[in-house]
């Protein structure tokens, strides 16, 4: 006769080896997704209020939109290739530097975004968009 052989219930085992791979690759994915929203949406803050307090003298730069695009650096008229070199040389000197954008209220949007993101990819981060007074 043939000898049957006892089969065992064997335990069943956890393979270690595929689940470090799984864990270590969604690591992976959350690193690389939380490192592209590194600069935050700006908010509408009310700032508190203090009774002592210094007027800071900064430094400024005014960027005029003409209804048809054209873009002022100051007085001069500039493209944005020379927009690019001019602002970046200012932040060099001065990071805290606080830029104006003065556009027509013609203006289209594109060409007032496409100034904002020149100078937000050249490490810019201070801005003001220049308005009239109600009252004019």
């Amino acid at each position: 006769m043939i000898a049957r052989r006892m089969v065992r219930n064997k335990k069943p085992t956890i393979q270690i080896v595929p689940l470090i791979d799984i864990i270590f690759s969604v690591l992976v994915f959350f690193m690389l997704a939380t490192t592209f929203r590194t600069h935050p949406a700006g908010l509408n803050l009310e700032l508190p209020r203090a009774a002592s307090w210094d007027r800071q003298a900064s430094s400024q730069v005014t960027i005029t939109v003409a209804k048809d695009g054209r873009m002022f650096l100051g007085e001069r008229q500039v493209n944005t290739n020379t927009l690019r070199s001019e602002v970046s040389k200012a932040l060099e000197k001065r990071p805290d530097l606080f830029v104006v954008i003065k556009a027509d209220r013609e203006a289209r949007y594109d060409y007032i975004v496409q100034v904002m993101d020149i100078v937000r990819q050249l490490g810019g981060y201070r801005f003001g968009l220049a308005v009239e007074p109600r009252g004019r």
